[in-house]
């Protein structure tokens, strides 16, 4: 059965035989929670979006970071649902969703159960069953993301630590190792494969190669979070935009991070402000609820950072703010600095809404899996008048 992302992700402490010497826990900093903006990262922020100097950067809060703002004017609108795939569906049974891409040819879809990825058109009907469980080529053990580059498809398959490369009608092409315990994966042009995860001591990613990997991304400083001591599974995410940059959402911090290919850093702008706050009390209370942080090896807030075609960023999440209205996902605007919710209405099954996961399809069309289910609907998106 799948189980909600963006609640919490958890493996208790008696997994920690398992973790490669490599991983990494934060390292220790006085600057537990980051103050200010420094004026180099302002200056980056200020080329994002078309402005000079830092005294034109925009306007830091009163506690010195720069956030998204949350829209009160405009939200995406997830509508009822048009067609389905049943969980026991006779042509094809899923164990587990464990990830969904759209690709104009239909979707790939992620079995964590049942290792294996399975191609459905765009009506939901199968049309290819792709690999099934073992380490040979093509085969896979706990296949977690699928990402698209150009015409591959890329499948993070876990239990193999390796990343395989398929065709878009879905045949097998190569793959490749990937160090430590991955989080997520992305793309860049020039960069190659680059693997969020527990690689590096202080970068977010590895950027992995035929003759090795390197480090990525540098952890600025004042992002580092000190756990006192206990282990703690990094959660980063990763996505690459059409403008080369390379975007990590700090799952400690609910930041986004943006590097420059050659590893300068370009911003950092936090989640917004109201939404961050309860996400990360909510995370805590859930740790606490599971034993603290001695016992608790992650506790994912956002579970997935996804590129769309014109530049803004998806990140997927589940929220509910102080008026009740339920968010699935932020579409982030780096040019203007706008988070614009995407939403169930407010006259659906708030338990049923509050659990289900969206994957979309461009910003018209949305995949939902229904909470506690495996099975797939897919659904109408719209850009809708809010009402604050």
């Amino acid at each position: 059965m799948s189980r909600e992302h963006g609640e919490i992700s958890s493996t208790s402490r008696s997994r920690r035989v398992e973790v490669p010497a490599a991983n990494r826990s934060r390292p220790p900093s006085s600057a537990r929670w980051p103050g200010t903006v420094p004026c180099s990262v302002a200056l980056g922020l200020a080329g994002v979006i078309g402005l000079a100097g830092c005294g034109h950067a925009p306007e830091a809060e009163d506690d010195g970071r720069i956030y998204f703002s949350e829209s009160t004017s405009q939200a995406y609108e997830i509508g009822s649902s048009t067609v389905r795939l049943d969980q026991l569906d006779e042509r094809v049974s899923f164990g587990s969703i464990a990830d969904v891409l759209a690709t104009p040819g239909g979707y790939f879809v992620a079995d964590g159960l049942d290792p294996r990825v399975v191609l459905l058109d765009r009506n939901l009907d199968p049309l290819r069953i792709l690999g099934g469980e073992g380490e040979g080529p093509g085969e896979y053990r706990f296949p977690s993301r699928l990402v698209r580059a150009d015409d591959r498809i890329l499948v993070l398959d876990d239990g193999n630590a390796r990343v395989a490369q398929l065709t878009s009608e879905g045949d097998f092409v190569a793959s490749h190792r990937f160090p430590g315990l991955a989080r997520d994966i992305a793309v860049h042009p020039e960069l190659g494969l680059l693997v969020a995860g527990d690689a590096s001591r202080d970068h977010y990613l590895a950027r992995v190669a035929e003759q090795g990997h390197t480090a990525f991304g540098p952890i600025p400083p004042e992002l580092v979070v000190d756990y006192e001591g206990a282990f703690q599974l990094p959660v980063d995410l990763v996505a690459v935009t059409p403008d080369g940059l390379i975007h990590v959402l700090d799952g400690d911090q609910l930041a986004l991070v943006s590097y420059r290919p050659d590893g300068d850093l370009v911003s950092i702008v936090f989640l917004p402000r109201e939404m961050r706050a309860r996400g990360l009390k909510r995370s805590e209370e859930r740790v606490e609820a599971f034993g603290g942080r001695n016992r608790v090896l992650g506790s994912a807030i956002v579970s997935t950072l996804t590129p769309l075609d014109d530049g803004r960023l998806l990140t997927r999440t589940s929220a509910v703010n102080a008026n009740g209205l339920i968010t699935k996902g932020l579409v982030l605007d780096l040019q203007r600095l706008e988070a614009i919710p995407l939403v169930f209405p407010a006259d659906r099954d708030r338990t049923w809404a509050r659990g289900a996961r969206i994957y979309l399809d461009g910003l018209d069309r949305a995949v939902v899996n229904p909470m506690w289910t495996a099975s797939l609907e897919t659904a109408p998106v719209q850009l809708v008048a809010r009402n604050p």
